[in-house]
């Protein structure tokens, strides 16, 4: 049974990442971190976004605004996103349907335990400058992730934003997808009887 856990007596990760999580290091992050903030700053301005009770900027709860930095994040997310698919024989199933928001975290802002819906839940953390304040997992601890890291993780699994501590920001840019079955990749790299159906029959005592 889970007790209620602090900042303080959540056990590390150890030397290795659970099972399906994944890290990626961004190529040409700072490049693609100085358009990212750009647009997601003409966003907010734009839009009038406000603070939340909670103290951060986001767009998740008005999921109709145009988002310019969709288009280019999608440009960023799509080698990766390929990438992941490929190692469990899958296929992005509509990247389309995989809408952006983002999180902006300022100091005493927190977001609480909390799941992703699809399969695999996506982080990017456009702005980390203290890695301590990455995301924490409830059975797992925090992250152990730096700016410009692209995650990866089961959608079902319990995680949160801390409070953020620092007078520094934290800008981070989440999706969630879902994959399908890719046979033409499981016929080329494991032969096309190894998804045929197979005829059960029945057994008779």
């Amino acid at each position: 049974m889970h007790t209620t856990m602090t900042n303080t007596n959540l056990k590390p990760f150890q030397n290795r990442l659970p099972d399906f999580f994944e890290i990626y290091k961004v190529d040409n992050h700072l490049e693609h971190k100085k358009k990212l903030l750009g647009l997601i700053d003409d966003m907010v301005q734009e839009h009038k976004l406000t603070f939340n009770e909670m103290g951060y900027l986001y767009d998740f709860n008005q999921p109709k605004l145009p988002r310019n930095y969709g288009l280019y994040f999608d440009h960023v997310l799509w080698p990766y996103a390929i990438e992941h698919g490929e190692k469990y024989s899958l296929k992005i199933h509509n990247l389309q349907k995989a809408k952006p928001w983002f999180h902006q975290y300022y100091q005493s802002s927190s977001f609480g335990w909390h799941q992703h819906n699809g399969h695999w839940a996506i982080i990017y953390y456009v702005e980390l400058p203290e890695p301590k304040e990455a995301t924490e997992f409830l059975d797992y601890g925090t992250l152990p992730v730096e700016e410009g890291d692209l995650v990866f993780f089961p959608t079902f699994l319990n995680h949160r934003s801390p409070v953020i501590k620092s007078d520094k920001r934290k800008t981070i840019i989440s999706c969630n997808l879902d994959y399908t079955v890719d046979r033409e990749y499981i016929d080329e790299h494991y032969g096309h009887h190894s998804y045929k159906r197979i005829k059960h029959s029945r057994i008779i005592k």
